[in-house]
């Protein structure tokens, strides 16, 4: 190598050397971690509930713990299914006549289909029987229930379905195959995308099932008298919930006796 190249190369290995000498003084912005992200506002009043699991309440060992979180957690979402059927109750009783078209008119039906009424005859009569169906249920009844037909939350059901009550369906793949199935039986335990849906399906069932024709009395009687019907009085008509009968409704109504200081 001549002069000239020689100290062409000395001359480019000193301007290497300098540059990595000063690199770490070079301005190269503000680090990505200071950069503040943006803030996404989430809207509190739309409430996504599909697929959405109950808690790990069998990872609680402390009873008393596990009661409070296991009410704490649902209560709320009772009060919302009673606040939904407090507000279809309001409208129906806002009716003076049969809506002939218009919202109202779908709105009518469709809670009609869902509570089981077909539209016929005089409707101040038919008016009467939607609302003693269209009623709200005590917290209290609902909580207890629940934390029977679901051992608080923990059974294969409760977790695997978000089946609290233990509700049947009768479609191939509707729900959960129990273990203890009869041969030749087809239901199964229906499956919830969440809880809430588990807990309206029990409102509409006690609000429209044949077997529980004498709670809604009861309910109705008390109203009639200018009374709260509280979830012991209810109790007294959940005789066809279980087999047990009248030994189920003295639990149920234990429960509630017991366990009214978590609520």
């Amino acid at each position: 190598m001549n002069n000239v190249g020689r100290i062409f190369t000395q001359v480019f290995l000193l301007f290497v050397l300098g540059v990595a000498a000063i690199y770490p003084f070079l301005d190269k912005g503000t680090p990505t971690q200071e950069q503040p992200k943006p803030v996404v506002k989430k809207n509190k009043s739309v409430k996504k509930y599909s697929n959405e699991f109950l808690p790990d309440f069998s990872a609680i060992r402390d009873v008393k713990k596990k009661k409070t979180e296991f009410f704490g957690y649902l209560k709320p979402l009772v009060e919302q299914v009673n606040e939904e059927v407090r507000a279809n109750r309001a409208f129906i009783k806002s009716l003076d006549a049969l809506p002939t078209e218009g919202e109202e008119l779908a709105r009518l039906n469709k809670l009609l289909k869902r509570y089981d009424i077909e539209v016929e005859g005089d409707f101040v009569e038919m008016k009467k029987v939607l609302l003693r169906r269209v009623d709200t249920l005590p917290v209290a009844l609902v909580l207890m229930q629940a934390a029977n037909e679901s051992a608080w939350g923990t059974s294969r059901f409760a977790l695997q379905a978000n089946n609290l009550f233990g509700q049947w369906c009768f479609s191939p793949g509707c729900g959960v195959v129990p273990k203890g199935r009869p041969k030749g039986e087809t239901y199964e335990v229906r499956k919830f995308d969440h809880p809430i849906d588990s807990i309206r399906s029990y409102f509409n069932n006690l609000n429209t099932g044949h077997a529980y024709k004498d709670l809604r009395a009861i309910r109705q009687e008390l109203r009639n008298e200018g009374v709260q019907p509280s979830a012991t009085e209810l109790a007294e008509g959940l005789t066809k919930y279980s087999i047990r009968r009248e030994e189920y409704v003295v639990e149920i109504q234990n429960m509630i006796r017991v366990n009214k200081k978590y609520l």
